[in-house]
């Protein structure tokens, strides 16, 4: 193969990834490889578009042999990193970066991802310096001004957050990122229609934007007053550490415990308030598991919600709906014999478990979380069933229900922190 067509393919490969037409560039840097199987830009470039369509593990074996074959290549460290990153493993990400940069200190772009890398990590003070030093090299880095409007709205220096944002804007009113972040940032204000209209602009962009796409459909639901509280709510505690949001979870257990043990005493006031604040708070639990599947069901009955919905959600939504109606259709039937009552009530506990199934349904199939899920529906299925036959029987599946049922939710608040 000639230099010439060698450069020709390789540039081919890298419109066709610009493009996102990823099969296309893997075919044309095939052909480069076909004649030479070491070469690292094309190596490189079959590895981008593994690592753009979300195939990490193939993407890292293919990143490694560059490295092996150009150990000092800053980039292929970075791309390594980026991959890391995407794979939600920092530590070890933050490791090759650290090499990127001591290999070639004057990439603004190898500093964004260090500022992401540290917001992720949630240590806000470091990704506003490592996004300075970015810009620092180049001041219209976009990444990097987009990661230092985040770091700052962390760190409660609005003014100076929005001062940055909207330099980025400047620079590029057409970068669907800059638009996202913005509409995050107004969502996190309750200002849901401004944030909309953001999201809107980063889909017209970039039509596969994901953090614009699960930010339009929250702006959409935030029209319901709960699902903006709960969201406000979320974005707060997603804002804390660790120990705060410990504190959070635990204590505000803890505080609704003590108030139902000291409700006992003769104090007819006490009693109300006490009732009052257990029943806010199993209302706050419950929206918070469900909050986000009842606003789903609203999406669908609006032609432009139903549209940003996915399959899974949209399912998801309809069968949480379906649960609820039927528990109660079984509660309300609990008037003729308490076993209905009782029936119902655990058909209703199903919507919990039911926002959190991926469809189509597998059984027994995929994470551990899901195969929980999977056990939870046929233990609760069974204990409604024999709850009608036998007593002692629906005992015993209802005991297991209960477990499950207990610790899935505590797991999942456990794995939020």
């Amino acid at each position: 193969m000639s230099e010439f067509s060698h450069h020709q393919y390789i540039e081919r490969a890298k419109l066709l990834l610009q493009q996102k037409r990823f099969k296309d560039a893997e075919m044309q840097a095939g052909i480069v490889l076909q004649q030479n199987p070491n070469d690292v830009e094309a190596l490189q470039l079959i590895g981008h578009c593994k690592l753009d369509t979300k195939q990490y593990d193939e993407s890292l074996k293919i990143f490694q042999q560059c490295l092996g074959l150009e150990p000092d290549d800053s980039y292929v460290h970075y791309l390594i990193a980026f991959c890391y990153y995407r794979k939600n493993e920092l530590e070890v990400a933050l490791k090759y970066l650290n090499q990127a940069i001591g290999l070639f200190p004057y990439n603004a772009g190898y500093f964004s991802l260090l500022s992401n890398i540290y917001y992720s990590q949630r240590k806000y003070a470091d990704a506003l310096h490592a996004a300075n030093q970015g810009l620092n090299i180049n001041a219209e880095d976009i990444s990097c001004l987009n990661a230092r409007s985040a770091a700052l709205f962390r760190l409660n220096k609005k003014d100076e957050a929005y001062e940055t944002i909207n330099e980025a804007l400047q620079i590029n009113p057409e970068d669907d990122y800059t638009h996202t972040n913005y509409g995050w940032h107004y969502l996190e204000k309750g200002k849901y229609k401004q944030a909309l209209q953001h999201f809107i602009e980063a889909l017209r962009i970039n039509p596969n934007n994901r953090a614009a796409k699960e930010g339009y459909k929250s702006a959409l639901k935030s029209k319901l007053p709960f699902y903006r509280w709960l969201l406000q709510y979320s974005l707060w505690m997603n804002r804390q550490n660790r120990a705060v949001r410990l504190l959070m979870i635990f204590g505000l257990w803890g505080v609704v415990r003590a108030v139902s043990e000291y409700s006992d005493n003769s104090n007819v006031w006490l009693r109300y308030t006490a009732a009052g604040i257990v029943f806010i708070y199993l209302l706050f639990v419950i929206l918070s598991w469900l909050g986000n599947s009842i606003a789903n069901l609203f999406l669908l009955a609006s032609p432009n919600g139903r549209l940003a919905l996915t399959e899974s959600e949209k399912n998801s939504a309809i069968a949480v709906g379906a649960a609820l109606l039927c528990g109660l259709a079984l509660i309300a039937c609990g008037f003729i014999q308490f076993n209905f009552f009782i029936a119902g009530c655990i058909v209703c506990s199903f919507a919990i478990p039911l926002s959190f199934l991926e469809f189509p349904i597998k059984i027994f199939k995929g994470t551990g979380r899901q195969i929980t899920t999977h056990i939870m529906l046929l233990l609760g299925l069974a204990t409604v069933v024999t709850v009608f036959v036998n007593h002692q029987t629906a005992m015993f599946f209802g005991i297991l229900y209960f477990i499950f049922f207990v610790g899935f939710m505590w797991s999942g608040s456990i794995r939020s922190i």
